[in-house]
């Protein structure tokens, strides 16, 4: 015989017992369940039996509670497996310990909410509204809150294994020491995210923003990080070598200690790869401080090389953008700035290439001789051959020797007229300052 709900109870708590006491599951859309004491503790009070044996609170497996109100409810330990609240409204609503394992709360409004401790595994979040939900220590494996409003939500200690975040909006979402494994949080907004100590292992967090996202402690291995934000983000001694990371934003990240290689980038960083030179430089740069921390000297030049290209195309741009609005002042700054870089790339390749100066060495040696040849300066002073020589191997040896000594070399050749003479005098120059450039670079290389 069915128990009868006593009068003193809540009329609206009464009714939903009763239903439940029928046998059938509920199938009540739209339910008014706002402010209702309906919590495991309140149902011992009441009647012990009528608790769910599996849960301690109301038994409303398979219900149909769709579009229900239930503002600042007590659901306390209810066990809703495989139940419907689609389109529900329940900000501030207490789950705790409930069993929502297959339930489906896509499109709910659950603001506010705590879920801590409910099992809750393959349960359906998405396209809900979860600002400021509480879902510490919950078990919510292969959960799915793909497109969900987590704003300020806490997952403190939960199980996500396989969780579905992709394209959920989650400003300022804790996860600390989660389990994220295998997690799907791609093209999610995690910015200000906080990931201490969670494990996020083969997990994919590709295309998300993780603008000033906190990863202290937080396990990566195998993590899909490709075209990732991690702009402002604490990355610190972080091994992130099994990760990908094509195309991942740096721009203002700390990194000191953490392991990647170069090849991991894809060959650029998401910022060139956007045309954000001025942030792609500040990217490398992030990444080259990175690789001098842990000794990778070959990867920080790498960076180094690349920051200052940036740096290079993005003077460019600003001078067309000058020239396109008649800046003068703006043309002369940017479009010295662009040849500067651009004639140190070629000369050095920004201070990191021995062979490039060599060649610029050899091509000045080419050069100031072609000059001599012009001028018909260099004067043989002896023999049959006395007179101007334009013998290419007196040119090339008077030239060769000048660039190398500090005085004009004594082989016989003796340069005459005033062109000529400051051509000697120009080229010596350069000499020294090849030389000395020289000297600097292979001196910074042996040092590594």
């Amino acid at each position: 015989m069915d128990q009868v709900t006593p009068r003193n109870v809540e009329p609206r708590l009464r009714g939903l017992l009763d239903l439940i006491a029928s046998g059938t599951p509920v199938r009540e859309p739209g339910l008014d369940l706002a402010h209702v004491d309906a919590g495991a503790r309140a149902l011992t009070e009441l009647d012990a039996a009528r608790a769910d044996p599996e849960s301690g609170g109301l038994s409303l497996a398979g219900s149909d509670l769709s579009r229900a109100r239930m503002e600042e409810a007590d659901l306390s330990g209810a066990n809703l497996r495989r139940a419907s609240l689609t389109g529900a409204v329940g900000r501030s609503t207490r789950f705790v310990g409930a069993i929502l394992e297959e339930a489906d709360l896509s499109e709910a409004d659950l603001s506010g909410a705590d879920f801590a401790g409910i099992v809750a595994g393959q349960v359906k979040l998405s396209a809900a509204m979860l600002e400021d939900a509480r879902f510490g220590q919950a078990a919510m494996r292969f959960a799915d809150l793909s497109g969900a409003l987590l704003d300020g939500a806490n997952f403190t200690d939960a199980d996500l294994w396989g969780a579905d975040f992709s394209g959920a909006d989650a400003d300022d979402t804790v996860f600390r020491n989660a389990r994220l494994d295998e997690a799907k949080l791609a093209d999610a907004n995690l910015t200000h995210a906080d990931f201490e100590g969670a494990s996020l292992a083969k997990a994919t967090l590709a295309g998300s923003r993780l603008r000033g996202a906190k990863f202290t402690g937080a396990k990566l291995d195998g993590a899909d990080l490709s075209g990732a934000d991690l702009s402002d983000t604490d990355l610190v001694r972080l091994n992130l070598a099994t990760c990908r990371l094509r195309h991942a934003r740096f721009a203002g990240a700390w990194l000191n200690g953490t392991r990647m290689s170069v090849e991991q980038l894809g060959g650029a960083v998401g910022e060139e790869v956007a045309g954000a030179y001025e942030l792609a430089q500040a990217s490398y740069l992030a990444l080259e401080q990175n690789w001098k921390s842990i000794g990778s000297h070959d990867a920080a030049s790498w960076a180094y090389k690349r920051g200052r290209r940036m740096g290079r195309v993005h003077a460019g741009q600003q001078a067309r953008a000058a020239w396109a609005e008649r800046d003068g002042a703006g043309i002369l700054r940017h479009g010295y700035r662009w040849t500067a870089d651009r004639f140190v790339e070629w000369l050095c390749d920004y201070g990191e290439s021995l062979s490039r100066i060599a060649r610029a060495f050899a091509l000045l040696i080419v050069v100031f001789a072609g000059l001599y040849g012009l001028t018909g300066g260099l004067i043989v002073l002896e023999g049959p051959e006395a007179g101007p020589t334009y013998n290419p191997i007196d040119l090339m040896s008077y030239s060769a020797l000048n660039m190398m000594t500090a005085n004009p070399p004594e082989i016989g050749l003796k340069p005459t007229g005033r062109v000529t003479n400051l051509l000697v005098g120009l080229e010596g120059a350069a000499g020294i300052i090849l030389m000395g450039l020289y000297g600097f670079v292979l001196g910074n290389r042996l040092r590594r």
